[in-house]
């Protein structure tokens, strides 16, 4: 269940358009309008990422292998930064973390914040792909599989993505901006809340 889910955000990254949607997944938002041209170039490049066996679909099979190395890449950085973390409030080296080592972690956390900024200064610093990215789950890929053959061409989701685009483009002008982005994310959050 959880791999069919996190397959979802693998799709998303096929989709890579504003999808009216959700609000940003800890990314911030960019301030530059998005052009249907552009959303067209993301969608082959993050197709071709997706594509593993370069035979021009992507499958279920593949979505979920590419989720299972994100989580094993994720799940190593995780345990990086947990024994980076360790190593700085023991600050003896003996192995464990003393009392003394343990209060002294909120000093030793504001000294760090110094050296990086805030969480939101670093959230900025990551690139502006946020705030229009989709995530959903298996049910996407169906919507994508127009013809039902249990996999995506890159005309399927471009097909899909150019869709989302026109409907989150509310003067039809090729180009979404800051405001229609605004208003999408409203109109989604309204029907989230009616349900």
């Amino acid at each position: 269940m959880r791999t069919l889910l996190f397959a979802g955000t693998t799709l998303a990254v096929l989709a890579a358009i504003p999808a009216a949607a959700q609000p940003g997944e800890g990314r911030t938002r960019s301030a530059e309008p998005l052009t249907r041209a552009e959303v067209q170039a993301r969608v082959e490049a993050r197709f071709a990422r997706a594509d593993a066996n370069r035979d021009g679909f992507v499958t279920q099979d593949e979505v979920r292998a590419r989720v299972e190395a994100r989580r094993a890449n994720r799940d190593e950085r995780r345990s990086k930064r947990r024994a980076a973390l360790f190593d700085r409030l023991d600050a003896d080296h003996d192995g464990s973390i003393s009392r003394a080592e343990f209060d002294a972690r909120p000093a030793l956390r504001g000294a760090e914040r110094g050296d990086r900024g805030m969480r939101g200064e670093r959230i900025g610093r990551r690139g502006g792909r946020g705030g229009l990215m989709v995530r959903f789950g298996a049910r996407a890929f169906a919507a994508m599989d127009a013809n039902r053959d249990g996999r995506v061409a890159l005309a399927e989701a471009s097909r899909a993505a150019l869709q989302r685009f026109d409907r989150v483009d509310a003067d039809h002008d090729g180009t979404i901006s800051l405001e229609e982005r605004q208003a999408a994310r409203d109109a989604f959050r309204e029907r989230r809340l009616e349900r």
